[in-house]
């Protein structure tokens, strides 16, 4: 990429869009679970990821906006940011992965340990957790070769993982209608993965070879659609 494509008003606000369709996602089952018997702990678990996507995502659009960063901080595979760019990037990647966490621990709780009776040993959660420690060694050792190579490990399980459990599901679903839901949500779960992938500096090495267009636009449209479809397909089962 060449640092010249112009940043359209179009883009921010396509990432603020993506941030409000996750805080509506986040009230319905929050609201969801507080209206019920509170034993559906799923419920909350997709609350609370939604929940602190949202403020993660603010954060982000708000650094790279807004005057404090720029995008060419992160796409240049530039790990070298500093001060409050830096911070605010920190602050975005912690959020995140606490949701990320927090979301898978109910989910192989609740799901994968009582519903499919397998015990994953919360290896999900305790990746999600992990993956912030290397995601933050890039930007303080010079994006050194481990850290990238913990970073993308680290992702490829809990960003792809999932994926088994969500067909498992959908292929041992009691009804048509959460073998449908499963779908969707699995569908979902893919375009959030790709919209994320291609926002993030360790994927540089893949999306700077896309056109430019597609990164910033493509990005928070994926993310949007893949919020939409799983918190479609959450509702249809819970």
């Amino acid at each position: 990429m060449n640092g010249k494509f112009p940043i359209l008003p179009i883009e921010p606000i396509l990432w603020l869009i993506a941030s409000g369709i996750f805080i509506i996602i986040s009230c319905f089952f929050l609201i969801k679970y507080f209206k019920s018997d509170r034993e559906a702990k799923f419920i909350l678990g997709v609350g609370m990821f939604a929940l602190f996507f949202t403020i993660a995502r603010t954060i982000e659009t708000i650094r790279r906006y807004f005057g404090i960063g720029n995008y060419y901080d992160i796409l240049e595979y530039n790990f070298g940011i500093r001060d409050l760019n830096l911070a605010l990037r920190l602050i975005y990647y912690l959020i995140s992965y606490i949701g990320i966490a927090v979301f898978y621990y109910v989910f192989e709780k609740n799901i994968i340990k009582k519903g499919m009776n397998k015990d994953t040993k919360y290896v999900l959660t305790i990746f999600s957790l992990a993956e912030i420690f290397f995601t933050y060694m890039l930007y303080f050792t010079a994006a050194a070769l481990w850290a990238m190579v913990g970073v993308v490990s680290l992702f490829f399980v809990i960003a792809f993982v999932p994926i088994y459990f969500f067909l498992y599901l959908a292929k041992t679903a009691l009804t048509r209608k959460q073998e449908f839901a499963w779908i969707v949500i699995t569908i979902g779960f893919c375009l959030f993965v790709i919209g994320v992938m291609g926002d993030l500096p360790e994927a540089y090495m893949v999306t700077r070879y896309l056109p430019e267009e597609l990164i910033h636009y493509g990005t928070p449209i994926l993310q949007a659609s893949g919020g939409i479809l799983m918190g479609t397909g959450f509702a249809l089962i819970y």
